[in-house]
């Protein structure tokens, strides 16, 4: 594993540090924080201002981020594109399983899927879902998001019938709200050939002001894909999730994915 460069690692923290306190910090709750010499700050936080990533208080001596940060990000979504942003997340889950990830978004009573990677070594995946509407009941991350709603709007949303799209689809409103007690429960949903006779899927969500504004989601063949080894992805989904929620644009929407 490649060692981390101290310098480096303590300018991030001092970033992340100004990040959570938008009044600013000064020199010596720096250091206490960060757990390095006031001298050493001070040098960093005087490239840093020099740089134009933070600016110093005149009146309080406290330092606080510049915009400088924010324009790199804005640039960067502007030439990436919304998908392109959290494509390194959803690679580095791919490569680290070599299996298909997507990342889908809620949008109204519907989920879509708009991005996906794919890990280098298999030749028989399953076909990716993006520009899809998925089928809320057969799929891990539809799943995932009807777990979020009270039961009587699961049904509103669903309606009376839950078409059949594989052999395993849970056609049963009774059975289907029993599922969503288990997903609310575990906190991840699993689809276990209910959206394609062989294929396999696990989900978690993607956070953001107490709502859920999205899902990542894993799939694959089912002889690849164990129930068990579903089950042991899951504590890293939901950390690929949360890492996404953390940084989630505050408005965004399907529209911003496919336009």
């Amino acid at each position: 594993m490649a060692r981390e460069v101290a310098g480096i690692v303590r300018v991030m923290r001092i970033l992340e540090s100004l990040a959570a306190s938008p009044d600013g910090n000064n020199v010596k709750d720096l250091s206490r924080a960060i757990g390095c010499g006031k001298g050493t700050i001070s040098k960093m936080l005087g490239t840093l201002e020099r740089r134009h990533y933070v600016r110093r208080d005149a009146a309080s001596g406290r330092f606080v981020l510049t915009w400088r940060l924010l324009a790199l990000a804005f640039g960067h979504a502007d030439q990436a594109g919304m998908p392109g942003v959290f494509l390194p997340l959803l690679q580095e889950l791919a490569d680290e399983t070599d299996e298909l990830v997507q990342l889908a978004v809620v949008d109204g009573d519907q989920v879509l899927f708009v991005a996906k990677a794919e890990g280098r070594g298999q030749t028989i995946r399953l076909l990716p879902l993006v520009g899809l509407w998925a089928p809320l009941h057969a799929t891990a991350a539809g799943k995932l998001w009807l777990s979020t709603l009270p039961s009587s709007e699961v049904s509103r949303v669903l309606g009376r019938r839950l078409s059949v799209v594989a052999p395993k689809t849970i056609t049963s409103m009774a059975a289907l709200q029993k599922e969503l007690g288990r997903v609310r429960a575990a906190g991840y949903a699993l689809a276990d050939e209910e959206l394609a006779e062989g294929g396999r899927a696990i989900a978690a969500p993607i956070t953001r002001g107490g709502s859920m504004v999205g899902a990542v989601a894993l799939s694959g063949p089912a002889y690849r894909l164990s129930l068990a080894r579903l089950h042991a992805l899951a504590p890293r989904l939901i950390e690929v999730g949360e890492r996404l929620a953390s940084i989630w644009p505050l408005h965004v929407n399907a529209k911003d994915f496919t336009s």
